[in-house]
């Protein structure tokens, strides 16, 4: 094999595909990436057996060929070069790979394509397209309330669900929860899964590299299998096994009815809570708030530290006292793209809602603490 091209598009392709790189393994190959030349293109690959990064990288194929490579230290390798540079990448019969660059010369070994997993391919057939700006938007959402503990599998991702066109992500850690929705679906399409936190982490840092806002209507394919997601947008496919099990049943703990609400202003609740956790680290991490007629007070304190603030309500009603873990209501708040939000409760013990006002494709459930 031999191929030239730009060492910028080579790094960018390396970089793309770092993330599904294992980093606890006991298949060493899984240390490598492959790289094999396609219908005149170069392809790097990369998989944890779990997750599988594909992105073709634009070259000039002398001669085709394929090889599997050392990914970190082919990464040092290619940082360490001058820049606006083209590079020769060479392998000989014995799968050793020649890197030349300038005057520079690398030698590193590689390993032959047939030991490394083979990643499964895009079915176009049965994908679908959705614009990238919507579905960034619904994973940022989202992915934040996922758990964390390994041990609850099931909440280690989104749930994703689609009917009739409409399509919803959940997720949640027991503590709080978050739902999105939109008409962003084929009518067709009736799917329920779980999808890792892991592969729509790099979702959107696939977004964020491109500079895709969430305006943007460039739009992305997306194919659902039974046991299967996979992501494709330009020249980067991403693909995923499913979590398995089943979802909890998340509509029993959105509230329905609510003995109250309060309209605040979003910014302001934001800056209040921010602030008021500045002092909430010794006790179970809580935040006070007390509402009465026209005002919401902010408290919290710790052994060295208490903080009170108030804000400027419309409320009326009895005198209402809770405590929040304020890490819960400050995610959910920077997730709010509307000026003001309504805090709907009914009594201090049970779950509260948070719903941007003017956003009914959006909402936020987070667990009181014990003040």
């Amino acid at each position: 094999m031999k191929i030239h091209c730009n060492k910028e598009n080579l790094a960018q392709g390396v970089q793309t595909i770092q993330s599904a790189l294992s980093a606890r393994t006991t298949l060493p190959i899984l240390l490598n990436f492959l790289l094999e030349t396609e219908n005149s293109r170069v392809k790097v690959v990369s998989t944890d057996l779990e997750m599988g990064v594909k992105h073709y990288i634009g070259a000039e194929v002398e001669n085709a060929g394929s090889i599997t490579i050392p990914a970190r230290k082919f990464s040092d390798i290619l940082h360490s070069l001058p820049d606006n540079e083209d590079i020769e990448l060479s392998v000989d019969g014995g799968g050793r790979i020649q890197v030349k660059c300038g005057r520079s010369r690398f030698g590193i070994v590689g390993a032959p394509k047939s030991e490394y997993p083979i990643l499964p391919e895009f079915n176009k057939q049965n994908a679908f397209e959705i614009p990238v700006g919507l579905i960034g938007e619904m994973v940022k959402k989202t992915i934040f309330a996922a758990s964390s503990d390994e041990t609850r599998h099931v909440l280690n991702g989104v749930f994703w669900s689609a009917k009739k066109g409409v399509l919803e992500m959940v997720s949640t850690d027991g503590r709080r929860l978050a739902l999105a929705i939109k008409k962003a679906a084929p009518k067709e399409k009736d799917f329920q899964v779980i999808v890792p936190t892991k592969i729509l982490s790099e979702l959107l840092k696939l977004l964020n590299f491109h500079e895709l806002k969430a305006d943007s209507t460039e739009k992305m394919l997306i194919g659902v299998t039974e046991n299967q997601i996979a992501f494709q947008l330009r020249d980067t496919t991403l693909l995923s096994r499913l979590v398995g099990g089943s979802f909890p049943r998340y509509e029993q703990v959105i509230p329905q009815k609510t003995d109250f609400s309060v309209t605040l202003d979003t910014k302001e609740f934001l800056a209040v809570t921010k602030r008021a956790s500045l002092c909430a680290v010794d006790r179970g991490g809580s935040v006070k708030y007390s509402l009465r007629k026209g005002a919401l007070q902010v408290t919290a304190s710790s052994q060295n530290l208490d903080f009170n603030d108030e804000m400027s309500v419309e409320y009326a009603g009895d005198e209402f006292h809770v405590a929040f873990n304020p890490a819960f209501i400050i995610d959910a708040l920077k997730h709010v793209d509307t000026a003001k939000v309504k805090m709907s409760m009914t009594t201090a013990v049970n779950p509260a809602l948070l719903e941007p006002v003017g956003d009914p494709d959006c909402r936020f459930v987070v667990m009181p603490m014990r003040a």
